[in-house]
């Protein structure tokens, strides 16, 4: 497949064959592999013999000059490898390549080990009979991705606000992969997602609850792109301002949100909830 240049020539496009496309969409079970997404990519369409798909299989390096990460040391046949590939929906897809440097290989091809890992988990996971229990175990498993100073400090109050950041994409990623890693990247635990919950209940507000944390996360960004919030980094510490301090209200309220709802979860599985947060004045918004 070839495709026009600003000159008007044809640059060569090493795509992937279909059967490619099919290997890296069933090797994470058909989810994106984007650990803060998750979403299944395929289902039925209306026609019974037919099934919609809304994935799509991204190159990591870019599969022509000029694309996002491209890499002119790789051959052809690299480019269009399977292991240059990685199974996203369309709103990943569009989002990694429209920041690649946000997204860089390495992290691109980290989201994909974790979700082929996470794939496999399920299926090797044995059906049981005893299925509550297994679902008190992994609400265990969630408390300890919030015991975080990002779940218990005042906003006001963080240390670092890319470490904040930081803290709740990786607690997204715990919820929804079952890997759960400390600040340094090291793995601190390995569960199974919240997929993986058989009561709809308790899921349902999992889900609610990552909705939650990524409108945390968007609303992060949008406060630092539009000034809200400055960050600097001199040598190695990290200083920011907080210009709207409604920004910081809302960040304390909508992570009390997400705490009740977890607090809900586990009243109902019977387990102690933790104790959050930290707090040495009046209570959050919302406690």
């Amino acid at each position: 497949m070839t495709s026009k240049t600003h000159r008007g020539t044809k640059a060569i496009r090493d795509d992937f064959s279909v059967e490619t496309k099919e290997l890296l969409a069933k090797r994470v079970g058909m989810r994106c592999s984007n650990p803060n997404c998750r979403q299944l990519t395929s289902g039925p369409q209306e026609d019974p013999t037919k099934a919609l798909n809304v994935g799509v299989a991204a190159h990591v390096a870019a599969a022509s000059k000029g694309g996002p990460r491209y890499d002119a040391r790789m051959t052809s046949e690299q480019r269009k490898a399977p292991e240059n590939g990685i199974w996203l929906c369309q709103n990943c897809a569009k989002l990694v390549d429209n920041d690649a440097k946000r997204y860089p290989v390495d992290l691109l091809q980290e989201w994909k080990q974790l979700s082929e890992k996470a794939a496999l988990l399920e299926i090797e996971s044995p059906s049981r009979a005893d299925t509550k229990n297994e679902d008190v175990e992994l609400i265990r498993f969630f408390a300890q991705c919030f015991d975080r100073p990002a779940f218990q400090d005042p906003f006001m109050q963080e240390g670092s606000m890319e470490a904040f950041d930081k803290a709740i994409e990786d607690t997204i990623t715990a919820i929804n992969t079952g890997c759960l890693r400390a600040r340094d990247g090291a793995v601190l635990g390995q569960a199974r997602g919240k997929a993986f919950l058989t009561n709809r209940h308790w899921r349902d507000k999992m889900d609610a609850i990552v909705d939650v944390l990524r409108a945390i996360r968007s609303r992060y960004s949008l406060a630092v792109r539009d000034g809200q919030i400055h960050v600097s980094h001199h040598g190695q510490q990290d200083f920011y301002c907080i210009h709207d301090h409604a920004i910081a209200e809302w960040m304390d309220a909508s992570r009390a949100e997400a705490l009740r709802l977890f607090a809900e979860v586990c009243e109902d599985a019977g387990i102690q909830p933790p104790t959050f947060p930290r707090w040495r004045g009046r209570p959050l918004p919302g406690w």
